[in-house]
């Protein structure tokens, strides 16, 4: 009985602690909407909006961690998330409006505070998208753990393609936004390049270390596998988008790479490579639990999978592109030949080991689906 008790005001607390974010949320894209550089003091408003976005990601983090499983979840529940899904598309909106802004007043800087107004807008932005990607991950976590998803089934329903359909918007707005903040850029700076390299690299390492700790059960492998595949999608449209800004840059800048961008282009073909061991490793679970599997459940996991592997295609082939262009267009290329040289064997072996496992689970996928339909 204590325990029950105990269950149910978890559950209550949820509740309120998700009303409460949708509050919170609301109050904060109102700051966002009221901002204006056209305003005194504007720069500084725009450093205490960075800070409040990231309080308010960790308030997110922490409902998230305190969610009870397992969970009844409540139309108030859904009605929260499909809030917060609509305060985040608009938070993304309102940056976009910032940034454009940005390029047409110079009220509130000069050249001496410029980079770090650039800076300041693309970390708002980066963090915007990070905020709708917790609230996306809240509310799986929420609609994954519900015990009660057959009496809910149509309501979570429209839940779940209102969060897609939002999440998508959201990150156009955040890629928009960053391409505003390059178009005021005339040059790509070998430093500011490296950093975006760094970064990628980071988020290629939690999807590859998040892919290499996931072991697929016959039934939850549908879920976990689009997990992945939505993660692995977002990523691609950063890399991208980092190739396209790289691209763009190159036509009126020349690069010279240093040995740490040729280090990070080294390692971004290892974190793909491994990458590939796990599409083959999961391809080779689903087939060893085919048997054991609904056919639904089946054939949504061989979806996600065939999504998942075309996505990591994609990225290795425009990082491969994007290494190749940067190289061709140095001009240290003979300064820097042995360690060039040992990049492009490196990525070279890394990439082929990468497509032989990403067209081997690929191959295995659709075997498996061809025999459920004869």
């Amino acid at each position: 009985m204590i325990f029950f008790l105990l269950w149910q005001g978890a559950q209550a607390s949820t509740t309120t602690d998700l009303q409460g974010l949708v509050t919170q949320g609301q109050t904060l894209n109102g700051e966002l909407a009221a901002f204006s550089f056209a305003q005194e003091g504007s720069c500084s408003e725009l450093g205490t909006l960075n800070t409040s976005i990231k309080e308010y990601i960790a308030s997110i983090q922490m409902v998230y961690t305190h969610i009870p499983s397992p969970y009844s979840v409540s139309v108030d529940d859904l009605d929260s998330l499909d809030s917060l899904s609509a305060i985040a598309l608009q938070m993304a909106r309102n940056t976009f409006r910032i940034s454009t802004g940005l390029q047409t007043t110079g009220s509130c800087y000069d050249r001496s505070n410029y980079e770090v107004l650039m800076a300041a807008m693309l970390r708002l932005s980066d963090d915007i998208g990070t905020m709708a990607d917790r609230i996306l991950e809240m509310a799986d976590r929420i609609l994954v753990m519900a015990d009660n998803i057959g009496m809910m089934a149509d309501r979570i329903l429209i839940t779940q393609q209102l969060q897609n359909s939002n999440v998508l918007l959201t990150q156009e707005s955040v890629l928009q936004t960053q391409n505003n903040m390059v178009g005021l850029s005339d040059a790509l700076a070998p430093d500011l390049y490296d950093a975006k390299l760094s970064e990628l690299i980071t988020k290629s390492q939690v999807l590859a270390d998040a892919m290499a700790g996931t072991t697929l059960t016959e039934s939850t492998m549908d879920v976990q596998l689009q997990q992945l595949e939505v993660n692995a999608s977002r990523l691609m449209i950063s890399t991208k988008n980092l190739y396209e800004w790289s691209a763009k840059n190159n036509q009126v800048a020349v690069i010279e790479p240093s040995a740490e961008t040729l280090t990070m282009f080294g390692d971004l073909s290892q974190i793909h490579q491994n990458m590939g061991s796990s599409l083959q490793t999961f391809a080779a679970s689903i087939e060893n639990l085919s048997d054991q599997t609904d056919s639904d459940v089946l054939k949504a996991a061989i979806a996600s999978m065939l999504k998942l592997s075309y996505d990591i295609g994609t990225m290795s082939n425009r990082i491969m592109e994007m290494s190749d262009k940067i190289i061709v267009m140095a001009d240290n290329i003979g300064i820097m030949s042995d360690r060039i040289r040992q990049t492009q064997e490196l990525q070279q072996g890394s990439f082929e080991t990468m497509f032989h496992s990403m067209f081997s689970a690929q191959s295995s996928m659709i075997t498996l689906f061809q025999s459920m339909n004869p």
